[in-house]
């Protein structure tokens, strides 16, 4: 077989490619950047600045590791842990269409980075941030799946995910707690990643081992999970005092994960253990199947508490007057609406009903509730609750939980 010339080897394409993917960054960002002008926000000029930033630093990651383009080998799920390149493969000449979408959060996670520093937008570009990240998260969930289905999943496509995630991750991070929205010491969750490949690092460089971390759905439902909850914590409608107690919850199921996973690096834990998987079974169990139905017990009696509390449950008047405030058409039937899906949340997530999901639904009338008369031990046991139900599910004595079955497999798989 002839060679193939250098002018059309698969990294030089690639490069080639590379070079449109820059230019699409740039125009990209200008045109935002033009939106932010005709809208007379002030600090267009910085979150051009600081967008420039952080978008050519993506494009030198992927700029960096385009040898990595080729197909992956099966490995582990090492989420904080480097990928490496291996051996002599063959570099595919497109980035294809998962990498694709993988690459849009990175421009998107940019614009994002772009609001730091600078007062919360008013008006309609106050929702910006949390759309530009909501996007970068819708795109996180389908670009693996993608790039499984095409059979274009590479190493780079591993690489850029895991960086992009943590990026994501920081970035949205402190821009919750710039914007108030989340105490300070949230930061620490957004740098989580960044101290766990530093302190691998650290080992590495003292001669010390890292021992490979097994492929774990509960880190994958875990991280998901915070990335969705990050983007709600942005909309400038959700009450400070709520993200924060949402916040706190994720942020204790985050840093378990992260330091079992550490224990499991440095060798104090071993999976393949049978007293580590017998630990594991009990903590399933105590958590999965055990705890959520006494939290559905409690948040049933916080339910039932705050609807006797409410002058007119069926259409709160206080929620009325706070959607006014909020400009929406129809605030009557919005009210109406969100007080009896909620009730319908309720009754479903007592018994055990997709729980996960009508977890979610009812934190909207707890969040409103929060709003218009404070917080209270009533609403935030009830938040705690449903947060909690959100993340593990309602366990044992449920009727149906049709969620589970997607979420310990990865779509396309």
């Amino acid at each position: 077989m002839a060679p193939i010339p250098d002018h059309q080897s698969p990294l030089l394409l690639l490069k080639r490619r590379w070079l449109w993917l820059a230019a699409f960054y740039v125009l990209a960002i200008l045109a935002v950047y033009g939106v932010l002008r005709r809208a007379d926000f002030g600090s267009a000029p910085q979150w051009l600045g600081q967008t420039a930033v952080l978008a050519a630093y993506c494009l030198w990651l992927v700029w960096g590791h385009l040898p990595e383009n080729h197909r992956s080998l099966p490995v582990t799920e090492p989420a904080e842990a480097p990928v490496t390149s291996t051996g002599s493969v063959t570099v595919l000449p497109t980035f294809g269409l998962g990498n694709g979408l993988t690459l849009l959060r990175g421009l998107f996670v940019s614009m994002v980075a772009g609001f730091l520093f600078i007062p919360w937008p008013g008006g309609w570009l106050a929702w910006l941030p949390a759309l530009l990240y909501t996007i970068a998260a819708i795109a996180d969930f389908f670009d693996g799946y993608v790039a499984r289905i095409t059979n274009h999943a590479t190493q780079l496509g591993a690489r850029l995910d895991m960086e992009f995630d943590g990026l994501g991750m920081l970035v949205v991070s402190l821009l919750a707690v710039w914007f108030g929205q989340l105490p300070w010491w949230y930061l620490l969750i957004g740098l989580a990643r960044y101290v766990f490949v530093a302190g691998m690092w650290l080992r590495q460089k003292r001669g010390l081992p890292n021992h490979t971390m097994p492929p774990s759905w509960h880190r994958r439902i875990f991280a998901g999970f915070q990335m969705g909850f990050m983007s709600v914590v942005l909309w400038p409608i959700l009450p400070a005092v709520m993200a924060t107690i949402a916040g706190t919850i994720f942020a204790l199921a985050t840093s378990a994960s992260f330091l079992r996973d550490w224990l499991v690096v440095v060798g104090w834990l071993d999976p393949q253990s049978s007293q580590y998987q017998r630990r594991q079974q009990q903590l399933y169990h105590l958590f999965s199947l055990q705890l959520p139905p006494v939290f559905r017990l409690i948040f049933a009696a916080c339910g039932l508490a705050l609807i006797s509390q409410l002058n007119t449950p069926w259409q709160p008047s206080n929620w009325m007057a706070l959607f006014t405030s909020w400009h929406l058409p129809g605030v009557a039937f919005i009210a109406s609406f969100f007080a009896l899906t909620g009730l319908l949340a309720a009754v479903m997530i007592t018994l055990g009903m997709m729980g996960r999901t009508m977890a979610l639904v009812v934190m909207f009338p707890i969040g409103f509730e929060m709003a218009t008369t404070d917080a209270s031990w009533l609403n935030g046991m009830a938040m705690v609750c449903a947060t909690l139900i959100f993340l593990l599910g309602t366990g044992a004595f449920s009727v149906w939980q049709p969620e589970e079955r997607f979420l310990v497999r990865r779509a396309g798989e």
